[in-house]
């Protein structure tokens, strides 16, 4: 069942056949450079745009990315956009977006400094307001005197303050499909489910909203609408820390705690991973120079195959995992 080609983590994976979870991007901005592609891979913006660089500007920086904006007005004082433009494949009917991030340095308080968007066709090149045609859901986040909140656009609810310095992770399940999607806030938390047509908000484990109605105004259903992901700065003063985030189409794969791996070297085309509960969110490769493969993880007979979207180079590379407990664990393979 191993054949000498496979790298087996000796974890048991739940037998449910159908139910592997795409990963359409995630990023720890371990890494500075390389993060932006038109045509991106799981751990690429498709664009950052500036309208104003030298006023609104973006830093990557090892561990996190920072924004910042110079000026309150979004006409002189610019705009800053990160984009996932190039459509998710496959296409999903369902995502959930965490964004774990904070903010500082607040110098002037505005409703809606950060936008966040989810829908279809987004323009790289046109910095306007996108249409409610083109959405499927949107929130924001809000500059306060002393502290941020977030803000659900469609019901106007808002989260409790938090204080600068303060990172929270927002949780953003958004339901395309004609099913309820069921989710967790954290591995011991109660199971929701987000209503076809809906979405749910939160911040940590405090829900801003839940039930919320898609596509706003009168824009039609559509099965791509999931298709974009958008942050937008374009107002007040002040910095936003960005630590990580991940998309993902929302099925439930729980990390693992421990993992063997056998046998190793592995193969070119695919690593097996079997066992109890692998997540493949969680899932990592990188080469030897530390920089992130594209890979796809598909569930067959029980196991996790990871497959990477180009054959791997012969060497050594790494394989990361994270336990329940938010431990990263790193594993040495020999591709041959």
């Amino acid at each position: 069942m191993q054949s000498k080609y496979l790298l087996a983590l000796a974890l048991m994976l739940p037998a449910r056949p159908g139910s592997a979870q795409n990963v359409y991007y995630h990023q720890d901005f371990s890494q500075t450079t390389g993060l932006i592609n038109p045509q991106p891979d799981t751990g690429q913006f498709s664009h950052m745009i500036l309208t104003a660089p030298a006023l609104s500007y973006y830093k990557f920086h090892r561990g996190y990315m920072e924004l910042t904006r110079s000026r309150q007005d979004s006409a002189t004082g610019g705009i800053i956009r990160a984009l996932r433009a190039t459509p998710f494949t496959p296409g999903p009917e369902t995502l959930v977006v965490r964004i774990t991030l904070g903010v500082e340095g607040i110098q002037a308080p505005a409703l809606n400094a950060m936008y966040f968007y989810v829908g279809e066709d987004f323009n790289p090149v046109n910095n306007s307001f996108p249409g409610n045609g083109l959405m499927f859901a949107k929130c924001s986040l809000n500059f306060l005197e002393d502290g941020f909140n977030m803000k659900d656009l469609e019901t106007q609810q808002t989260s409790r303050a938090r204080p600068q310095r303060k990172q929270v992770t927002l949780t953003w399940v958004l339901n395309n499909s004609d099913k309820p999607l069921p989710y967790r806030i954290g591995p011991a938390g109660d199971e929701s489910a987000a209503l076809p047509g809906t979405y749910d908000l939160w911040v940590d484990d405090e829900p801003v909203s839940k039930g919320s109605k898609a596509y706003p105004g009168t824009s039609a259903y559509s099965k791509t609408k999931l298709s974009n992901f958008e942050m937008r700065f374009r107002n007040g003063v002040g910095k936003i820390r960005i630590d990580e985030i991940s998309i993902d189409d929302g099925k439930p794969q729980p990390a693992t705690a421990n993992a063997i791996i056998a046998p190793n070297p592995a193969s070119r085309h695919s690593i097996a991973v079997s066992g109890k509960g692998v997540n493949a969110s969680s899932v990592r490769l990188f080469d030897g120079r530390g920089r992130e493969l594209p890979v796809r993880t598909p569930e067959t007979a029980g196991r996790l195959v990871i497959n990477p979207l180009s054959p791997l180079a012969s060497g050594i590379h790494i394989l990361q995992l994270q336990s329940p407990d938010g431990k990263k664990q790193s594993f040495r393979i020999m591709i041959e």
